[in-house]
C-alpha cells in the first residue's frame, strides 16, 4: 500500500489528537505511549523529514506518569 505524502500540520494535528484523546478517555500510562508508538510506526515512510521522537514527545505531553513510578 503507498503512504500518502505529509506535512508538519498533519503530524501536530495526530500527535495532539492522541494527547486529547488519551486524556479524555483516562488511558493509562502504559496504553498511551502504546498508543503514540503505534501510530508513529505508521507514520515512518510518509515524509522524509519525518522525526518520530519529536512525534512521540508531542504525543505524550500531558501523559499522566505517577512521580513515584519513575525511575523504578
Amino acid at each position: 500500500m503507498k503512504k500518502p505524502r505529509m506535512t508538519r500540520a498533519h503530524y501536530t494535528f495526530l500527535a495532539q489528537f492522541i494527547n486529547d484523546y488519551a486524556t479524555d478517555q483516562n488511558l493509562t500510562p502504559t496504553e498511551h505511549i502504546i498508543l503514540a508508538s503505534l501510530m508513529s510506526r505508521s507514520l515512518c515512510g510518509t515524509n522524509p523529514n519525518f522525526d518520530g521522537q519529536r512525534f512521540l514527545d508531542a504525543a505524550l505531553e500531558d501523559i499522566a506518569v505517577d512521580p513515584l513510578e519513575v525511575g523504578q
